[in-house]
């Protein structure tokens, strides 16, 4: 029982320091691009990681948009996170994941 108690608080600990690029990559983006950023999303985009700061940015503006096609459902949870979240934290967010192959 003290095991789990202690499993929860260092996991509370991590997350509470995550920095909030981090929390967003991980609770929106790594379930379909992997931890890494290295993962096809849907087997068909290309892995996140090798992509530049500028393009991650740009892609998810046009998913966002609709200018870039992609199932809608994944549409709207990239709408819904554009139209939560400042340019800057799209930038923080975009540099996060740019920064994963490092």
């Amino acid at each position: 029982m003290n095991f789990i108690k202690i499993g929860v608080s260092l996991l509370t600990v991590s997350i509470l320091s995550a920095s909030p690029a981090q929390n967003a990559y991980v609770q929106k983006c790594a379930s379909c691009h992997g931890v890494n950023g290295d993962m096809k999303a849907m087997g068909t985009s290309k892995a996140i990681k090798e992509m530049s700061v500028e393009e991650i940015e740009k892609a998810l503006i046009n998913y966002a948009s609709g200018e870039r096609k992609a199932m809608p459902f994944v549409q709207n949870l990239k709408k819904d996170f554009v139209n939560k979240h400042s340019n800057e934290e799209l930038h923080e967010l975009a540099t996060y994941i740019h920064d994963l192959n490092m």
